[in-house]
C-alpha cells in the first residue's frame, strides 16, 4: 500500500478542524452516544487527543503509543489538539518520512505518505462522528471531504472493516443528493442521516 500524494498540508488543518468541534461540545453532551458503537462522546473526545497525539509520534519516528487513551477534560481537548497539531508540523516537515516505512502496534508496517492518509482519515473521520453526535455538522469544513475520501479510499482496506476493535463498518450506499461529507462517512461505514 503506497500512496503518490502528500497530504500533509490537509492533516495539519485536521487538526483545527477537529479542535474547533470539539470546542463546540456541550459538558452535557459527554455521555451521550457516537456514532461509533463503542464510543460515547466523552471517549470520542479522548480518542481524538490520542490520535492527535500519535501523529505527532509518528512523525517524530517515535514507537506508536499502545491503543489506550487517557482521559482529557473537555476543557483542555482542543488546546491538546492544537498543540499536537503544531507539532505534528514540526514533525512531518522533512520529506523523507514519507517514504520511510514505520511498524504500528498492530503489526504492519508503512511508508509515513499512508500513515499521513490513515491519519488524516482517522482525525477527520472521528471529526465527523462527533459533529454528528452533538449537533454540528454544519460546522464541518466542506474543503477537507474530498481530501478525506480519498485518502481513506486509498488506504482502507477491506479487511479493516468490521474488523476486532475497528471503527470503520461495511461501506454503505451515500443517500440520494449527498453532501461530500456524507459521501465520507458512508465509505467509512457510517449511516449519514
Amino acid at each position: 500500500m503506497t500512496t503518490t500524494t502528500d497530504r500533509r498540508p490537509e492533516l495539519y488543518r485536521a487538526f483545527g478542524h477537529a479542535a474547533g468541534i470539539i470546542a463546540g461540545v456541550r459538558p452535557d453532551q459527554l455521555a451521550g452516544p457516537s456514532p461509533c458503537p463503542a464510543w460515547d462522546v466523552a471517549e470520542l473526545v479522548d480518542h481524538l487527543v490520542f490520535a492527535a497525539h500519535r501523529v505527532v509520534a509518528l512523525g517524530r519516528g517515535e514507537a506508536p503509543a499502545e491503543a489506550g487513551t487517557p482521559h482529557v477534560g473537555l476543557d483542555q481537548a482542543p488546546a491538546e489538539v492544537r498543540r499536537a497539531g503544531q507539532e505534528a508540523e514540526s514533525a512531518w516537515s522533512d520529506d523523507s518520512r514519507l517514504w520511510m516505512e514505520v511498524k504500528m502496534p498492530w503489526g504492519e508496517s508503512y511508508p509515513g505518505s499512508v500513515l499521513v492518509d490513515m491519519y488524516l482519515t482517522e482525525l477527520a473521520t472521528h471529526t465527523w462522528d462527533l459533529a454528528a453526535a452533538t449537533g454540528q455538522l454544519e460546522r464541518l469544513d466542506i474543503s477537507l471531504a474530498a481530501p478525506v475520501l480519498a485518502a481513506a479510499q486509498g488506504m482502507l482496506k477491506p479487511e479493516y472493516r468490521n474488523a476486532e476493535g475497528s471503527p470503520f463498518g461495511p461501506e454503505v450506499d451515500p443517500p440520494e443528493g449527498a453532501t461530500a461529507w456524507e459521501r465520507v462517512a458512508a465509505f467509512m461505514g457510517r449511516r449519514p442521516r
